[in-house]
């Protein structure tokens, strides 16, 4: 791998991870702790964690979605610079 070529490749990575943690972060905050908890505060309904299929199904979403908006970060940044 040539050094631009490697440069690249950790960009694009430190994107994509950089997006993934955030999203699964939000996700997680949202989905375990705060949709339940407001549930449980407005509505008395038992506190109850999402089914693995649910649990699942974020998680395909949080991947993907990571590495979607990793890649247009890093073209982003890529055309901005001029590499």
């Amino acid at each position: 791998m040539k050094p631009k070529t490697s440069f690249e490749w950790f960009r694009w990575v430190y994107n994509v991870l950089l997006w993934f943690i955030g999203a699964a972060l939000i996700v997680t905050i949202s989905e375990l702790i705060a949709g339940p908890a407001l549930q449980w505060l407005f509505y008395d309904v038992p506190y109850q964690l999402p089914t693995w299929s649910r649990a699942g199904r974020m998680a395909v979403f949080v991947i993907l979605f990571s590495l979607l908006v990793g890649t247009l970060l890093w073209y982003y940044e890529k055309i901005r610079s001029g590499r």
